[in-house]
């Protein structure tokens, strides 16, 4: 059957469908099938830095201007993403008396950069395609330093982070600094391929991404799926926090931003609120204990499986026009 011509609920169910909806089915995967899980845990991270680099390839005909722009718009969006919300974080979860390595997980969130996809996302949806791509660029590379710098603040009162500056940095050259140079090297082979190669190479590194996305959620899912048997409370927590987390960075982003525009403050709710909190975990690692891995496994499922909502909707609203009568 072709996948174009398959529905799920009356939805076309095209390739890119397809593609969420295998993301968001590794999840339920990973934790239904702990066997598969341990398997796939140890090239879980691998996995993630496959994602890194493919999904820069569709950007390579870019203009640098379009990847990075130091803009007001895009500006007040970072410095909303990456500054304020982190510190208004930290501020809530003290006013509510959460534990210091509680705070310390939600700060992983609020500082991790925006989706890879907030770029697709953002056109599926209408809105400024072109600002989300920049924000997500930029957000990604400033998080490096706005994650150590707010999880440094938090172990100087705590006492209860240990970063360790020589690895943090050996990750954040392996899996932001290597795809980068990679990228720049491929932008080059880019301008020498035809159209139909270079449509062969983007829909090869969108697979890519959708395979090594599943692999990774699988994978990240083994701590979970332990920790459900051991201590299934924490992980029900776990999953309101992530969700209430994500749910309220998307609300009140829109309701700042909403001054500026409903498109501009829909886009910036967007990159707001779907942080790579993988890209996170992969940066900081087990130097913030067990906890982290079940915390980033849990809040993988509002960031795999929103994706696929937005998109079965927005399928729905469109057959719903083309449908006469």
């Amino acid at each position: 059957m072709n996948i174009a011509s398959m529905k799920i609920a009356g939805v076309s169910l095209d390739e890119r469908t397809f593609a969420l909806l295998l993301i968001a089915c590794s999840i339920i995967v990973g934790i239904s099938s702990p066997s598969l899980a341990t398997r796939l845990e140890p090239i879980a991270l691998p996995a993630l830095f496959l994602v890194v680099l493919a999904s820069l390839v569709p950007f390579a005909q870019r203009a640098p201007r379009d990847l990075i722009a130091i803009n007001r718009n895009v500006m007040r969006v970072l410095c909303w993403q990456q500054l304020v919300l982190p510190s208004l974080v930290i501020a809530l979860g003290i006013l509510c008396r959460l534990p210091d390595h509680i705070i310390s997980l939600l700060v992983v969130t609020a500082c991790s950069g925006a989706l890879f996809a907030a770029p697709a996302l953002a056109a599926l949806l209408d809105l400024n395609q072109r600002q989300s791509l920049q924000s997500m660029v930029l957000s990604t590379l400033l998080m490096p330093i706005t994650l150590y710098m707010f999880l440094g603040l938090i172990s100087l009162q705590t006492g209860t982070i240990h970063l360790e500056l020589e690895v943090y940095s050996l990750r954040i050259l392996i899996y932001l600094g290597v795809p980068a140079l990679l990228f720049l090297g491929y932008r080059r082979v880019d301008r020498a391929l035809t159209s139909t190669g270079r449509r062969n190479a983007e829909m090869m590194a969108r697979w890519t991404v959708v395979f090594a996305l599943a692999v990774f959620g699988i994978g990240m899912m083994k701590s979970v799926a332990e920790r459900v048997i051991t201590n299934p409370k924490q992980v029900y927590f776990f999953f309101c926090l992530t969700t209430v987390l994500c749910v309220s960075m998307l609300l009140f982003t829109t309701i700042v931003m909403y001054r500026f525009g409903r498109t501009d403050a829909l886009t910036a709710a967007l990159v707001s609120g779907f942080r790579n909190v993988g890209l996170g975990y992969a940066l900081i690692g087990d130097m913030m204990g067990p906890d982290l891995s079940v915390y980033v496994g849990v809040g993988l499922l509002p960031v795999f499986i929103a994706p696929l909502i937005l998109r079965l909707m927005a399928s729905r609203r469109a057959d719903a026009l083309q449908t006469p009568g």
